[in-house]
């Protein structure tokens, strides 16, 4: 599948979360989600004034992770997706998306309870990956999400060169104001 066939379920996020973090789930599967990941947009906020996610919305996501959305972001995305399928192809898809979803709030230490049948589902045990991906979160088992990457059929160089071409990044030695073909 070639980058620009793939579907998209765009989420409404303001804030871009990025970042690769390896920390530890512990017996009663609370998992701390790191800091950078629990700011929000700082364009939204007053810049003295640093406010953070305590909401979010975790579900199953594709490969064996699970994704984190924040819960207002993922209520008025929901409300405005319209997939692209029959009636009986809709009922089918909110069968299997709204009863997997779970609200989880971070407690006064910025960590969330993950429910035991999700940490099955996504097989953590001890060592985790959380990572930023854009527009929400992913909660990964190290090794399935290594495989996810070594098994993907998109390449890499051609999700960076269209992200780059995006950013209207000149061709080499083309100046500042000449515009880029």
């Amino acid at each position: 599948m070639k980058v620009e066939d793939a579907p998209y379920f765009r989420l409404n996020v303001g804030k871009m979360f990025y970042g690769r973090y390896e920390h530890k789930i512990d017996a009663k599967g609370r998992l701390q989600i790191p800091i950078a990941l629990r700011e929000c947009d700082r364009e939204t906020t007053p810049s003295d004034k640093v406010t953070y996610y305590r909401n979010f919305i975790m579900l199953k996501g594709s490969g064996n992770c699970l994704s984190l959305v924040p819960t207002d972001e993922f209520f008025k995305t929901a409300r405005e997706f319209k997939p692209e399928y029959d009636a009986k192809g809709v009922v089918n898809f909110s069968r299997r998306l709204f009863p997997n979803i779970f609200e989880v709030q971070l407690d006064n230490q910025g960590r969330i309870i993950i429910p035991k049948h999700l940490r099955e589902f996504a097989g953590l045990e001890d060592k985790v990956l959380v990572l930023g991906v854009g527009s929400w979160v992913e909660i990964w088992n190290e090794e399935l999400y290594e495989r996810a990457c070594a098994n993907s059929e998109i390449d890499y160089d051609e999700i960076a060169d269209l992200f780059f071409s995006n950013l209207g990044r000149k061709k080499f030695g083309e100046k500042a104001n000449e515009p880029a073909d």
